[in-house]
């Protein structure tokens, strides 16, 4: 029964990820053609994108911080639930909310302030895109369930988990929003405003 649910849930979201590819490259793929050092002024470079991704590089570094702790094993900040319940999976988990912090903020920096001159405008969009969602989901989601009122002081949340949650939630949304805007102000986009 287990193989058949989780292989179900894995089919499914292949299809949808492949569904959403071959739709965003139909509806968007014409934006993300070129090198980033080509793209015009207004579209990369501003300085409310590059005010926004310096922000997001600023509030990253606590949470990409703490989950980079974690992943190695310190148990500082953490409540003593999550300490006795530590798996390979928590090591890995952490390891990833780090590296999805850290990838997101870097996108949006290169996107930001137009580096990477021969880099594809396709790799630090997609990087942004992906990274920002992943840090934006997980970390809501983590925020979210720390919510549920607690029966015992050591399944609470610690002020820690609670900034770290918040700050990667953040992070996302605002690097997400600069996929966003740069996908509303390429000259492109003006063509084809219809849903």
């Amino acid at each position: 029964m287990f193989g058949v649910v989780y292989g179900g849930f894995i089919v499914q979201g292949l299809a949808l990820g492949t569904l959403f590819a071959l739709y965003a490259r139909d509806r968007w793929g014409r934006l993300w053609q070129g090198r980033v050092w080509d793209l015009p002024r207004a579209v990369l470079g501003t300085r409310p994108q590059q005010a926004a991704s310096v922000a997001a590089a600023v509030l990253a570094v606590l949470p990409a911080g703490a989950h980079l702790l974690w992943a190695c094993g310190s148990t500082r900040g953490l409540n003593a639930d999550r300490i006795a319940d530590r798996t390979s999976d928590f090591y890995v988990v952490e390891a990833q909310s780090a590296g999805y912090l850290v990838l997101a903020v870097a996108a949006a920096l290169t996107l930001a302030f137009r580096r990477g001159r021969a880099l594809p405008v396709k790799v630090p969009l997609a990087a942004a895109w992906v990274a920002g969602a992943a840090a934006a989901c997980w970390a809501g989601w983590q925020a979210t369930a720390s919510l549920v009122v607690a029966e015992s002081a050591a399944e609470r949340p610690t002020a820690l988990m609670n900034l770290t949650y918040a700050g990667g939630m953040i992070v996302g949304v605002l690097v997400a929003g600069l996929v966003v805007r740069f996908l509303v102000a390429h000259p492109a986009a003006a063509n084809r405003r219809t849903v």
